[in-house]
C-alpha cells in the first residue's frame, strides 16, 4: 500500500478513473484483487476488473456486492465507487419508473408531482435498520428507522413512502423527523392508503456525500396487520428489520418472505424464529431490487 489517504478525485471523476486510482493507490495487482474478491465468496475474473478499470463496460446490478466489497478492499468510503457507476448502466436511470416494484407505484407517482419528482433516485441506501412495533391489538403502532445513505447526485431532502393496511384512514398516518433531518411536506392518497414525505436534511449533500437520518411513522389507525415489507427499488442495502409484537398477542408463526415485484412470485420464504419476549428479526447484507419483509398468522 502506498498510502493511507482517499485518491485524490473529483465528484465528476468516471468509475473507471476513480477505480484505476484506487487500485493504483493500494498497489495490489489484478489477480490479488480477484483472490481477496474470492475469500469473500465473490467470484469475478481478472478479464471483468481490467474492463471496468479501462471502462470498456461496467458493473451490472448483480455487480454491486463486489463494488461494495471493492471499496473496503481499497480502503475508500462506502459508496465511493458505487455512485460513480453510470446511470444509464447501474439503474436503467432514463427509463425508470418510480416506486415500480410494487403495486401502488402509480399512487406513489401522482404523490411525487406533489411534492418534488427531481428529488426521487438522488439517494441510494447504504444501509437501514427498521423497528417495527405491534401493540396489544395486532395494530402496527410504530415505524422507527435509521437510514444511511449516499448522495449520487446533489441533494437537500429524501423522500420516503409508507402504506397503511386496507381501508386505513391516511390522516391518521403521522411522519416524524427524529434526528439528522426534519420532517417537510407529507402528500397522502386516500385510496392506495399510502403516504410520501419529505425529510428535510440537516445539510445539503453533494455527490458522494453522506448521512444518517432517524424517523418514525406514527400509524394511529389501530388495524391489525398480518405482514411489513419495505421496497427497494435499486438493492444492494445492508438491511435490517426487527418487528416487535405485543407479548400479550403473539403470532403463532412468523415467515421470511421475498418477491422480485409485489405481483410476483415468491422468491424465498422460510420460517423465523420468535423470541420469548416477542420479537423477529431478518438481516440481509446486500438487497436486491424488490420486496423484503415478514409475514405472520395470528393465533
Amino acid at each position: 500500500m502506498t498510502g493511507s489517504s482517499v485518491p485524490d478525485v473529483t465528484p465528476d471523476t468516471s468509475f473507471a478513473a476513480a477505480l484505476r486510482q484506487a487500485i493504483a493507490h493500494r498497489g495490489l495487482a489484478l489477480n490479488r484483487i480477484r483472490t481477496h474478491l474470492a475469500d469473500r465468496g465473490l467470484q469475478v475474473g481478472v478479464a471483468t476488473l481490467s474492463t471496468w478499470q479501462s471502462g470498456r463496460r461496467v458493473p451490472r446490478d448483480d455487480s454491486l456486492a463486489v463494488i461494495t466489497a471493492l471499496e473496503e478492499l481499497l480502503h475508500v468510503p462506502i459508496g465511493w465507487l458505487t455512485v460513480r457507476i453510470p446511470p444509464a448502466r447501474s439503474e436503467l436511470a432514463a427509463t425508470h419508473r418510480p416506486y415500480a416494484v410494487v403495486e401502488y407505484a402509480e399512487a406513489l407517482g401522482h404523490l411525487l408531482d406533489r411534492l418534488r419528482r427531481d428529488a426521487h433516485g438522488r439517494l441510494r441506501n447504504l444501509s437501514v435498520f427498521e423497528e417495527v412495533h405491534h401493540g396489544p391489538d395486532g395494530a402496527l403502532q410504530r415505524r422507527r428507522v435509521t437510514q444511511c445513505v449516499v448522495a449520487v447526485q446533489p441533494v437537500d431532502r429524501i423522500i420516503i413512502a409508507h402504506q397503511g393496511e386496507p381501508g386505513c384512514d391516511v390522516a391518521r398516518l403521522n411522519v416524524h423527523g427524529l434526528a439528522g433531518c426534519r420532517t417537510g411536506r407529507v402528500a397522502r392518497d386516500a385510496s392506495a392508503g399510502a403516504l410520501l414525505a419529505e425529510l428535510l436534511l440537516d445539510r445539503n449533500l453533494a455527490t458522494g456525500d453522506t448521512a444518517v437520518v432517524h424517523y418514525e411513522i406514527e400509524d394511529l389507525t389501530g388495524l391489525p396487520s398480518q405482514n411489513y415489507y419495505r421496497f427497494d427499488e435499486w438493492g444492494g442495502t445492508h438491511y435490517v428489520l426487527e418487528v416487535q409484537f405485543d407479548r400479550s398477542a403473539l403470532p403463532v408463526r412468523v415467515n421470511e418472505y421475498r418477491h422480485r415485484h409485489a405481483d410476483g412470485a415468491e422468491a424465498l420464504s422460510q420460517d423465523l424464529m420468535l423470541t420469548p419476549d416477542g420479537r423477529a428479526h431478518l438481516i440481509e447484507p446486500s438487497t436486491e431490487p424488490g420486496l423484503l419483509g415478514m409475514s405472520w398468522e395470528w393465533d
